[in-house]
């Protein structure tokens, strides 16, 4: 190991002791009560549109070889 490796294995674990020894956070507990997702009924029926379907076309183009 040089020096180098030696010097950033130090300067790492001076400033990743602090993070690892501290307690993480506490979790928020969640509200029970609340739902997550609400269902609203549709009113009548669901409409039905058409989708419009662009059909591909092929062109040639010609190109001059640069320079």
């Amino acid at each position: 190991m040089n020096d180098f490796d030696s010097v950033l294995e130090l300067r790492l674990k001076h400033l990743l002791d602090p993070v690892v020894a501290s307690q993480p956070p506490a979790r928020r507990s969640r509200d029970r009560r609340r739902p997550f997702l609400t269902v609203v009924p549709a009113g009548g029926e669901l409409a039905m549109e058409a989708i419009p379907v662009v059909e591909s076309v092929v062109v040639t183009a010609q190109v001059t070889p640069a320079r």
